[in-house]
């Protein structure tokens, strides 16, 4: 691995790619508990245009609690296979079910290297509708569940006149090869996290958290997503869509939503919980998005809450 890299990581961490069911190549971070008491295996499930080592300190708290860790870089971002090579800051996807492949293949793995149990899953942001997605189609493949600022509601940024006509018409926008095309030149695209300043962000308030992502992104160019397809859209719209108002099987789950959002819907996510009315629901104070990267005693605050959540008996 990079050294500009590998210095974001953990030392114990076990690296590695896996080609799923359509051939795609995604990479995989296992990271194992050294206590003898084991408090299970965490599955995270990170969010839009993340990476694996965005969360090491985190991951590193988790360890420490007697958990072991997966994760992943979902395919187009982080460093695993992109849609396409020659046009690598492109996000691309034909129907939202690709992510459930990168998922199966990450359980497969934790079958394969007999990761301990109790399985948790924890998902953050668009991890937590991939992660919906699997708790609607087979609920006991985890033993709970943890959902942080949950992508379960309205996509902001796109007039919701505009989401309803992208998703009627995506036949038509498919048969006229409209799919493809993007809003931007991908050769302009930056993060997010390398345009704003922190003043501007809406990610989180801790200066030092903010400052680590800058330069874990400036000194590894490659980690850059890209901008997204119109195809791209669609799927995510049509999953969100799909899962909006979907009744669960009751199962040990808690949200977690910011005080501060600016990026994900905090009232649809009320809304979802109210027609499944078992899900514990907890606001975290003076947080933004990025629970995990934010003040220290915010961090604080949701790891123990988290690490609660899943040692606390159903």
């Amino acid at each position: 691995m990079d050294e500009n890299l590998k210095k974001y990581g953990l030392d114990n961490d076990e690296i590695f790619f896996k080609a799923v069911e359509d051939g795609r190549k995604i990479r995989l971070c296992i990271l194992r508990a050294k206590i003898k008491k084991k408090s299970g295996t965490i599955f995270f499930l990170n969010g839009h245009r993340e990476f694996i080592e965005k969360y090491s300190e985190s991951f590193g708290y988790f360890l420490l609690q007697g958990f072991n860790v997966i994760t992943l870089d979902w395919r187009g971002w982080g460093l695993s296979d992109r849609p396409f090579p020659k046009k690598p800051r492109i996000q691309h996807i034909d129907h939202a079910n690709e992510y459930q492949y990168d998922l199966n293949m990450v359980l497969q793995v934790a079958k394969k290297e007999r990761l301990s149990r109790p399985w948790h899953m924890l998902a953050h942001s668009m991890g937590c509708l991939i992660g919906l997605r699997k708790l609607s189609r087979s609920p006991d493949t985890f033993d709970n569940y943890v959902f942080l600022a949950p992508l379960w509601g309205n996509v902001g940024f796109i007039p919701q006149i505009v989401q309803s006509f992208l998703i009627k018409f995506k036949p038509v926008l498919k048969s006229l090869g409209l799919t493809k095309i993007t809003s931007s030149n991908s050769k302009n695209y930056q993060p997010y996290a390398l345009k704003v300043s922190f003043e501007e962000n809406t990610l989180t308030s801790d200066h030092r958290q903010f400052t680590r992502l800058k330069s874990l992104l400036q000194e590894n160019p490659k980690l850059h997503s890209g901008v997204p397809t119109l195809s791209y859209l669609i799927a995510i719209l049509e999953e969100v869509k799909s899962l909006q108002n979907i009744e669960l099987a009751n199962k040990p789950i808690t949200v977690f939503i910011a005080e501060k959002e600016q990026i994900t819907d905090n009232d649809a996510v009320k809304k979802f919980v109210s027609i499944n009315p078992f899900i514990k629901l907890i606001e975290i104070q003076n947080s933004k998005h990025e629970m995990l990267i934010e003040k220290e005693k915010v961090r604080k605050k949701i790891l123990e809450e988290i690490e609660y959540a899943f040692k606390t008996p159903y």
